[in-house]
Order: C-alpha cells, then structure tokens, then sequence
C-alpha cells in the first residue's frame, strides 16, 4: 500500500480538523436549542410553524394580534388569513417541510400542509434555490382559517436553524484550500530533493536542484548540492586512479607473459602462465569497474531476449553447462547492450564456476522483465546476501583463488543493473543452490 506524502498528511490533518470543527459547532448549536426549547432534535422552522399553529388554536380570538406579534420577526413573517393565498405559478413545493410540519403537528395529514417557493422565477442551481428563494407555509387553523408564515431571510439559517457562523465554515474551507496549495508548494522541494537523492544514489550523477522554498529548505539544497558534487568527484578521482594503475600494469603484465614463454621448466611455465591470465583478468575485471562506477548512459531500445540467447550460445559453445528457457517473443528494454550483456554474462560465469551449471530464464510482465540464474552450488548464507555484491568481497578465499576472479564481477553487475533502474538480488534455488533475479523495467511504448 502506497503511504501518503508529507503534503496530502497536512492536507488531511487540515480538512479533518475543518470538518471536526463544524460538526461540533452543529451538535453545539442543537444540542443548546434542544434543552431551549425542551425538545427532542427537530428542524427550527418546521417546528417553529408547528408551534405557533397549536398556540394560536389554544388562543381566544381576541388574544390572536398579541400572539401575532410575538412571533413576527425579521426573518419570519406570520398572518391569519380567512383563505389560503393563491400559489404561484409555476409552483415549485417544499414536501419535506409540509411533512415535518404535519408530523409535529402531532401526526396531523401533510396533505393539508402546503409550503412552497415563493418570489421571482430567476435561473438558480438547486443549492441557490434551497438557500436564497424565500418559502410560504399554509397550515389550516382549527378554528377556521389558515395561518401563512413566509420566511424573509436564507431559507437554511430558519430551517436548519445553522447559525451565519457556518458559512463561515465554508469560507473557512475555502480558506483552508488555499492554504492547502501553499502547503504543497512549500513541500514540493522536499519530494524534488527526496527523488534527487533517490537518482543520484543510483547513477552517482550530480544534478543540481534550484534553490527554492522557505529558508531552511534552501539551506538543506543548497548543502545537498554540494554534497553531491564532492560525493561525485572522489567516485571520480578513484575510477581514475584505479583505471590509471589498472592500464600502467597491463604493460608490464604483457613483458612478463613474454618472459613466461621464455621458461624452460614445462611445469613451471604453465602454473606462471595461469598466475599470469589471473592477473590479466584482475585488471579487466577492475577497468571495467572504473569506468561502469562513473560513466553516463546513453540507453536505447535492445532485446534481452537476443541478449541472454546469445550469451547462452558462447558459453554453450565452448563446454558449458548452459540451459536456457526464454520467451519467443522480443522483450525491450531501455539501455546499453555492452552492459547488459556484460551482466547475463558475468552471471552465468558465476553460476558455471561454483554451481557447475546455469539455468537461466526470462519472465516478462506488464511493467519490468525478470531474468533468473539458478545454479546448484552451495547457495549464499541468508547473512552474506547482501555484502557479496560489495567490490573484492570473496566469500571463500581459499577456493575463489582456486576459480580465479577478484570479486569484481557482482559488484560491476548491480552497479550496471542500478544504472539501468532496476534491481538485482540473490536467494535460495528451490532444491537447493542459489538464485540471482535481476528485475529491469520494460521500455516505454513508441
């Protein structure tokens, strides 16, 4: 499950405090008119109506204009009529006030409620319409006649009886989503430096970020910036000092080949010979490393596919143990094809040399393709799974100099695997040996 970044936390903080705030406001609100009133929750307006329907029944006709004038107000005008007035046209009813007028009339039939819309017909969304259009209740008095109630203010404040602190709440949102996209902006530099760390622990490639946001977040770019470019230059100036011993030593490696050959002891000869084709694929093995540890990619479009074959066929070719199962279809990835070949291969050399056989296979998904090295040697200790890919790291000494090699080989495969997006890692072969997966993502559709 994907976790929410730094900006959609304080979003959510925000909107959920906005929220709790308003629901409390509310309950307040009724809570404090429930115990006013002595009642249970009811809508203000429909229960206002209801009230004044029974007093003015229970009050003597004489007594009617006092009452009417306790309950006219600024937002509520009230009047007894000998008729209903005649309704609008076109008519636009309210029925859920005329039911919760009826139902605390005591169950009376909401059918002889009415209570609709009233003023001039203007082009309104529903929310318009329920706030601003004033309403008319026409409820029948007992005693003949009816009583016409009109609201004169927003249509919400008299029925749900919301305070104007409410709208307040909602300019508070709209305040809030402002402040939000602030928020955002401010973070953005931080998820910007977070995927530049997360790059540049992969390619080694300093990239300079811009120096934006509020002081302390510039300080922190400003010192990653120059992090990097130091961190780069020593990766630099030791690819360079590796390189430049590596090639001095490969001439004096090539006169003392020559000088082997001059040997007159045949066995001799041949064990200084072997010593000498170590040495020269130490000195490969650390070239190589020089220049995948600090080199830019130019990536294009190749098949791994043609890429494991064909390291499978030379290795196939001169004795190997090599079995291959691939898909017959082409897999594209996005690199270099000397790389990748370079990764197969040292794989399969790993396998052949301490599992004796390499079975090697291609899994192609929706997003990434998986390449599989099984062998049947002994395996790698759960705790050494991570430190074999370190550079020089041999994991038995005494028989990898028997095999030959420097360590370099895993070391050059992960950083040129890093290099190209993906991952590579080592596990336990079902039945026994060990399994290196590489997982690379496929190349974006043209």
């Amino acid at each position: 499950m994907r976790r929410l970044g730094l900006a959609w936390r304080v979003a959510l903080i925000v909107i959920a405090a906005l929220v709790a705030i308003q629901i409390i406001a509310a309950a307040a609100y009724y809570i404090q008119r429930g115990r006013a009133t002595e009642s249970d929750f009811r809508l203000p307006l429909p229960d206002q109506i209801a009230a004044i329907v029974q007093l003015v029944e229970r009050t003597p006709a004489d007594q009617r204009p006092l009452v009417l004038r306790v309950v006219n107000g600024v937002g509520l005008r009230v009047a007894i009529e000998r008729r209903a007035p005649p309704e609008p046209d076109p008519l636009r009813r309210a029925p859920w006030i005329e039911a919760a007028v009826a139902r605390y009339l005591d169950g009376s039939d909401a059918s002889m409620v009415r209570a609709y819309y009233i003023g001039p017909e203007r082009n309104q969304s529903a929310l318009e319409t329920f706030s601003f259009r004033p309403v008319r209740i026409v409820s029948p008095l007992a005693g003949g006649g009816v009583l016409v109630a009109e609201t004169v203010d927003e249509l919400t404040v008299r029925v749900l009886g919301l305070p104007p602190g409410f709208w307040a709440g909602i300019i508070g949102f709209a305040v809030a989503a402002l402040a939000l996209y602030a928020v955002v902006r401010e973070t953005t530099p931080l998820a910007r430096l977070a995927r530049s760390v997360e790059r540049f622990a992969e390619a080694i490639e300093p990239v300079p970020l811009p120096e934006r946001g509020a002081g302390e977040v510039r300080a922190l770019i400003g010192a990653f910036n120059r992090m990097q470019s130091r961190i780069a230059e020593l990766v630099r100036g030791r690819a360079f000092v590796l390189a430049a011993i590596s090639h001095d030593l490969r001439t004096y490696l090539t006169r003392l080949r020559l000088r082997v050959e001059m040997v007159p002891d045949t066995d001799l000869r041949e064990r200084a010979a072997r010593d000498v084709e170590d040495m020269n694929a130490l000195l490969e093995d650390a070239l190589v490393f020089a220049r995948t540890s600090f080199s830019g990619s130019r990536p294009e479009a190749v098949d791994l596919v043609g890429i494991v074959r064909h390291e499978c066929a030379e290795r196939a070719a001169t004795g190997g143990a090599v079995r291959a199962e691939l898909p017959p279809e082409r897999v594209i990835v996005a690199g270099e094809r000397a790389a990748l070949a370079r990764v197969v291969g040292n794989l399969i050399d790993n396998a052949l040399k301490y599992g004796r056989e390499a079975e090697v296979s291609v899994i192609a998904g929706t997003a990434a393709v998986e390449i599989m090295v099984d062998d049947r040697g002994p395996g790698v200790p759960a705790a050494e799974r991570q430190r074999i890919f370190e550079p020089f790291l041999r994991l038995d000494p005494s028989r990898n100099r028997e095999r030959g090699g420097a360590g370099l080989g895993l070391a050059i495969s992960r950083h040129l695997v890093q290099c190209h997006g993906g991952v590579i890692g080592v596990e336990d072969r079902p039945g026994g040996g060990a399994r290196f997966r590489v997982s690379l993502p496929l190349a974006a559709p043209a």
